[in-house]
Order: structure tokens, then sequence, then C-alpha cells
């Protein structure tokens, strides 16, 4: 490259690039990217990785596409460790077992929702009503006791039918599951 003294006598190419050294005095190699470009690019680059970042939380959230962990409705039923642990298949079966009890089970849920709208409503009033919180809590607990029973009784319907290897496999994944769910805690 050739070097060109500027008034200060401090080198610089003939490209005028040295920072500080005036204005151009070669020609454009290509068109100059705007500041404003740039942080449209930066921003949108954050966008995409927001997105992406969303829908991988949503899906392994989930426990994967094929939604392993189960589904909110059999967790709800206190199966969280056995949910994990069966087989797919296991887990298509349960459900269905408890298709058939669906329409109580929502209405178990919904009044698990009700009772908690009554606990805010209480928490809400001023001075407290304790005896409304605790008679909704008291409801609630009653609920959640109904629909553990539930899942507990389509969970032994269904191992039930297991055989000795099947059952060996179940207590071993259900090791393996609780191992994963205390480390998370």
């Amino acid at each position: 490259m050739s070097e060109t003294k500027n008034t200060g006598g401090e080198p610089r190419n003939a490209r005028g690039s040295g920072r500080g050294s005036g204005p151009r005095t070669g020609p454009r190699t290509g068109p100059r990217t705007g500041r404003g470009v740039k942080i449209a690019l930066a921003i949108s680059l954050a966008l995409n990785l927001a997105i992406v970042g969303l829908i991988g939380g949503a899906v392994l959230g989930r426990g994967g596409l094929d939604n392993q962990n189960g589904s909110p409705a059999l967790r709800s039923l206190g199966l969280g460790p056995f949910v994990m642990a069966l087989s797919h298949g296991d887990r298509v079966e349960l459900r269905d077992r408890i298709a058939g009890r669906s329409a109580p089970l929502r209405e178990e849920r919904r009044a698990i929702g009700r009772s908690l709208r009554v606990v805010q409503e209480a928490l809400l009033a001023d001075p407290f009503d304790r005896a409304t919180a605790e008679a909704a809590f008291e409801s609630s607990r009653g609920r959640v006791l109904s629909l553990q029973e539930a899942g507990h009784t389509a969970l032994l319907d269904q191992i039930e039918t297991m055989t000795t290897a099947e059952r060996v496999e179940l207590a071993e994944q259900l090791t393996r599951a609780m191992g994963r769910l205390g480390r998370r805690r």
C-alpha cells in the first residue's frame, strides 16, 4: 500500500481508511451500511431468536413434540412421575381409560378453579375473610383428592394389565423420573 503523510505527520494509506485521517482520497469499494440498517438487522435477529426460543420452550416444556411427559390432565390426577415413567403406549391407554370419565373430571378441575377465585376474593377483602378462604380451600382439597383417586384408580387398572417385565421396566423408569424431578428442585 502506498503511504502518504497527512498534515499531522502520521502515515495513512492512500485510500484514507485511517481513523481520524480526514476525507477519503480513494474510490469507495461498496455502499456504506447505515447505522439504522445495522440496528434494524440486530432487532430482527433478536426477534427471530425470541420466536425460536418461545417455540422451543413450548415444545420442550411439554416434554417434546409427542408430549412424552404426558398431558396436564394426567398430571392433574396426581400421576406426575408415573406419567413420565410410562411408555408412550401405556400413556395412550391410560388417557383412553380416563377419557370415559373426562366430563366429571373436567368439572372437578373447573370447581377447583372456582375455589381459587373465591380465595382470591377473600384475599382482596378488607378485612381479610378467613372463613371464606378456609371454606374454599376445604372444597378445593376435597376435589383434588377426588381427582387423585380417579387418577390412581386408572393407573392401577393400567398396571394390572402389564406383564412382570413391563412392571419392572416401569419401576426402573419411575426411578429415573424421580431422579430427574429431584434434580429440578
